[in-house]
């Protein structure tokens, strides 16, 4: 970890370096999408309510879509190449350090001086960097050719929230950075990944289960500055804008600290039940660009849609 780090990145990496992370479940039942778009859009805020990634993935894409994307995920991992020695060794000295006997203590031992610091050097000059950050993360935003126009609007309005909130008052408090540190021990400690080559060998389904303890200590840092992902998850609001056959488009609007965010997405149903229409063209671009032919159209759905 760079020491030239300020305190907040530093926090949002001990939260984000877990992302891979937990204890393997009995084998869920599958979740099914519903049959209504409305429903399939509260179906996946539900999943992140519930930190249940394993639910979320498999109401994001239809059955047979879902099983080819995890076993080319599961092929993948079975044939990645060995970790490189550099990499597992920065991840161990990491995971180390975040499930030592005295790993809260001593994070906070070292982010006092990253505080202080912070405390120092950028509360006069932060209007500058709030203005040149928002600008340079909406141009990144448009720049990027993997979003689509709704997703792109979304980003920036989030951005926008994001960045009035960020505050360095709030994240030089030290009694809220102690609580985002012991979240992120907690955390590591139930994720239990102490090598890089245990957590990059995982399956999809095992991945989807730690990555969902991931999601919710990362929650948990969120809110120990005053942002609540779950109450902008419990208050999701869904609404049909239109429908046609197969095709559908739902607004969705959600609280984001003292503001709300609104988009649309597109549905699409296949199997008798609704999807991310983005969801579905990217796994099925992924699995072509592995060399897997797309899915066969669902022959005879339009027609049950008209029925």
């Amino acid at each position: 970890m760079t020491r030239r780090l300020p305190a907040w990145a530093l926090l949002a990496l001990l939260s984000l370096v877990l992302a891979l992370g937990a204890c393997r479940k009995d084998s869920p039942e599958k979740a099914k999408a519903p049959g209504d778009p409305v429903a399939a859009v509260q179906g996946l805020a539900k999943a992140l309510r519930d930190n249940d990634l394993v639910r979320y993935t498999q109401l994001s894409l239809p059955p047979d879509l879902h099983a080819r994307s995890e076993a080319l995920w599961n092929r993948r991992v079975a044939q990645a190449e060995p970790v490189a020695d550099a990499d597992a060794a920065e991840y161990d000295r990491m995971m180390a350090r975040l499930t030592g006997p005295n790993a809260e203590a001593e994070l906070n031992r070292d982010l006092e001086p990253k505080l202080a610091k912070l405390e120092t050097e950028i509360s006069g000059q932060w209007p500058m960097i709030q203005a040149t950050g928002l600008i340079f993360l909406n141009a990144a935003i448009q720049a990027n050719t993997e979003l689509s126009p709704e997703e792109k609007t979304h980003a920036n309005d989030v951005v926008s929230g994001l960045m009035d909130w960020a505050q360095p008052s709030l994240f030089t408090d030290r009694a809220r950075a102690r609580v985002a540190v012991s979240a992120v021990v907690e955390t590591a400690d139930t994720l239990s990944l102490p090598t890089l080559a245990q957590a990059r060998a995982l399956p999809m389904v095992p991945a989807m289960e730690k990555g969902g303890i991931a999601l919710a200590g990362f929650k948990k840092v969120a809110k120990a500055y005053d942002l609540d992902l779950d109450r902008a998850l419990d208050a999701v609001q869904a609404e049909l804008v239109s429908a046609n056959g197969d095709s559908a488009r739902v607004k969705v609007s959600y609280p984001l600290l003292d503001k709300t965010v609104s988009f649309e997405m597109e549905m699409m149903r296949r199997d008798n039940g609704w999807y991310s229409a983005q969801s579905v063209r990217d796994a099925e671009a992924e699995l072509v660009e592995a060399g897997e032919e797309a899915a066969p159209a669902q022959p005879g759905a339009a027609a049950d849609a008209a029925g």
